[in-house]
């Protein structure tokens, strides 16, 4: 891919990050996302999909495809579906499509694919969000008939660096910021603690007792840069250290009071 072609590509996704980091609402902005992994990767069905190693299954997508019943399809996917056996056999995070896995032989498992391809949707690839023992959340896309290409392979794989970023961003604010205010309440108390979102997402991190490289490996950045999020939250809030600031943020209402406090890998609170 050239660096002209890059950069084109990125351009939407910088929007898609500027947008959440100047929201505090920790919703993940999903139909934007599938949006626009369905223009990149020439897909008509889009969506995300969380499956268990129980057999739970959720799917949305984005629009919701009326030619075929997309929640019967996905419910079966865990059992039947080359990419969810794939990953659940290797724990990879590699974007993959269904072309670079192998097949699944027993006929329950063909005759899903059939099914598939009837409904035009025989050509997956899965993009890994957040990955665990148990549980796996992807984003996808679905198109008939035609392989992807090694570009858009790249794209997937620029893909997958945002969504991550953007998904534990989201996942850190929903999980410890006030849930009974409002938008416009959350804003207000940001703009009066100087706050920004992504400063706020650390702080309630170093709330919990993480370290500098705990926090940027919950939100997918280097330490160095939760330390620069950390000294410009201390130089914003008019403090000198984290415990200052978070104690400060909590007054302000934008911590969760109810927050778990987790030592630190080494069994300590991080200062």
């Amino acid at each position: 891919m050239s660096d002209l072609q890059g950069h084109k590509a990125m351009g939407p996704w910088w929007e898609i990050v500027l947008d959440v980091l100047n929201r505090v609402d920790g919703v993940v902005p999903w139909a934007a996302i599938c949006q626009e992994l369905g223009r990149q990767l020439r897909a008509p069905v889009t969506g995300h999909f969380q499956w268990s190693t129980d057999g739970h299954s959720r799917v949305s997508a984005y629009p919701l495809p009326d030619w075929f019943d997309l929640p019967v399809v996905a419910a079966r996917a865990a059992r039947l579906h080359p990419l969810a056996q794939h990953y659940a056999a290797t724990r990879t995070s590699a974007p993959l499509s269904i072309e670079q896995v192998a097949p699944l032989s027993h006929p329950a498992a063909e005759d899903y694919l059939a099914e598939m391809r009837e409904d035009a949707i025989d050509q997956h690839l899965w993009i890994p969000v957040q990955w665990g023992s148990s549980e796996v959340l992807v984003a996808g896309v679905c198109r008939p008939r035609d392989p992807f290409s090694a570009r858009e392979h790249e794209h997937a794989t620029t893909a997958q660096v945002v969504i991550a970023a953007v998904h534990a961003h989201c996942r850190t604010l929903s999980q410890c910021l006030p849930t009974v205010w409002s938008p416009e309440q959350r804003d207000s108390a940001l703009s009066e603690a100087k706050l920004t979102p992504r400063q706020t997402a650390v702080l309630s991190l170093a709330a919990e007792g993480l370290t500098a490289i705990a926090i940027g490996h919950r939100l997918l950045i280097s330490p160095r840069t939760v330390e620069r999020h950390l000294q410009n939250a201390y130089e914003r809030m008019g403090v000198r250290d984290r415990v200052s600031a978070v104690r400060r943020a909590e007054q302000a209402g934008l911590l969760r009071q109810t927050c778990p406090r987790r030592p630190t890998e080494d069994g300590r609170r991080a200062r």
